[in-house]
């Protein structure tokens, strides 16, 4: 029926009209079936959410029940001029005294140019030795500014530079791109004696007097690693008295702990009340509404030995929102650090870690569930979307082609009316015409 008119000149209908009234009537189906699609669709949304704030949860309760956050250590210096840092391998109650004899130095060589255009040869080239290792470095020509590139290029942890001094004169400089004894240097083949300016030098820390049973450590930088166990330490000058470094458990990084899975809690929290509210997204929804009532449980209970997490400073307000108190934390581990971790790391950590758990779980957790199941319908309700969009456009060129072909069938009607007129009128006339001649004869 391509080509057809659905004008409604025929008819007098507008038939494009008629055809959209039927349309909307039979899509009623399929807007139902997006209305529940975008219900569906903010419902996922929302437990994925939810899913979110719980992983969240359960990610600071293994950090807390982690034995390195509680292992962390802090250690200080008596000496402002030494920066020291412990690790959780650090022994806490320790401590180590000790002077700094020596700063770390890279060594700085120079040789005074008497010729500028002949400070090497370039036949002969440069013998560079560092690190006990000798490399022969070859020149590209016999001037000062040959040996520099030939050096830099050579990347052997040697740094050369040509200098312009007062009066005229040039000289060459040459620098270790490392401190330390081990990071000494020679280098033969020049054409002018080379000066040790700042011989290579590792920094060293003294405990107690070395003749005596005292020992002497050294490194190649200004920062000792483990020369204490556990401990790296920065040296900046010489000590005029002798330096303590003490170690001692980082309770802040604990502190830092607890409080994330704090805040964790009540941004779940949070989320939970703002989805499950009146006409929210999961309005009613007993799975996710449990969850607070699981994880306030939680602190709500105490530990198994009948203690109440107030102690170390964590509690629930009255209207269901988690507090930590810092100062009181702080109290309770000074006093007894022991306790505090048991009551913290054991029941609090490991009790939000299985509340979010049986939450997350990718295989058998509850939200897991929830959102599989909003997945699969979203797909069907997408799959019957998809189905209905064929149906009405099938319905649509029906309805069409109906219409096209009813108008064309009026046309045709109003043609042949108006040729069978048109014939009985000529008939008629042709009848007067032949009576009035009749009646005159």
């Amino acid at each position: 029926m391509a080509g057809l008119s659905i004008s409604g000149l025929s008819s007098g209908i507008d038939t494009q009209s008629v055809i959209q009234s039927l349309l909307a009537v039979a899509a009623a189906p399929q807007n139902a079936l997006k209305t529940q699609l975008t219900t569906v669709q903010n419902q996922l949304s929302a437990y994925q959410s939810v899913n979110a704030k719980m992983a969240a949860v359960q990610s600071a309760a293994n950090v807390l029940a982690n034995a390195s956050t509680w292992a962390a250590t802090t250690a200080t210096s008596s000496d402002p001029s030494i920066v020291a840092t412990g690790s959780s391998s650090a022994l806490s109650g320790t401590s180590t005294t000790f002077s700094v004899t020596a700063l770390a130095q890279a060594q700085t060589s120079t040789a005074t140019v008497a010729d500028p255009a002949n400070a090497a040869t370039a036949a002969n080239g440069l013998d560079l030795t560092t690190g006990g290792a000798t490399t022969h470095v070859d020149l590209s020509g016999n001037a000062a500014s040959d040996v520099v590139s030939a050096i830099n290029g050579a990347n052997l942890g040697v740094r050369a530079a040509l200098i312009n001094v007062q009066g005229g004169g040039q000289v060459l400089q040459f620098t270790s791109t490392s401190s330390g004894a081990d990071n000494s240097f020679s280098i033969s083949g020049l054409n002018d004696s080379l000066t040790t300016m700042v011989a290579a030098q590792d920094a060293s820390v003294t405990v107690g007097d070395p003749t005596n049973g005292g020992y002497t450590i050294t490194s190649n930088t200004n920062t000792f690693v483990n020369a204490v166990p556990g401990v790296t330490f920065t040296v900046s000058k010489l000590t005029a008295d002798p330096a303590t470094i003490s170690v001692t458990t980082d309770s802040n990084s604990v502190s830092k702990a607890v409080q994330s899975l704090v805040t964790a809690i009540n941004s779940a929290l949070g989320e939970i009340n703002g989805d499950t509210g009146q006409g929210s997204a999961l309005d009613g929804d007993s799975t996710v509404n449990m969850l607070t009532q699981q994880m306030l449980s939680v602190i709500s209970y105490g530990t198994s030995s009948g203690k109440s997490f107030s102690e170390a400073g964590v509690d629930v307000t009255s209207n269901g929102t988690v507090t930590f108190d810092t100062a009181a934390f702080a109290a309770a581990y000074a006093k007894d650090p022991n306790a505090v971790q048991s009551m913290l790391q054991t029941s609090l950590a490991s009790g939000f870690s299985a509340v979010a758990n049986n939450a997350t779980d990718s295989v058998s957790g509850s939200l897991t569930a929830l959102i599989n199941t909003d997945n699969t319908q979203i797909t069907s309700l997408n799959k019957q979307i998809s189905d209905w969009d064929t149906k009405l456009a099938d319905q649509q060129t029906a309805l069409t082609n109906k219409y096209a072909a009813m108008e064309a069938a009026l046309s045709t009607m109003k043609s042949q009316s108006s040729f069978l007129t048109s014939a009985f009128a000529s008939m008629t006339g042709q009848t007067t015409s032949s009576s009035s001649s009749q009646t005159s004869v």
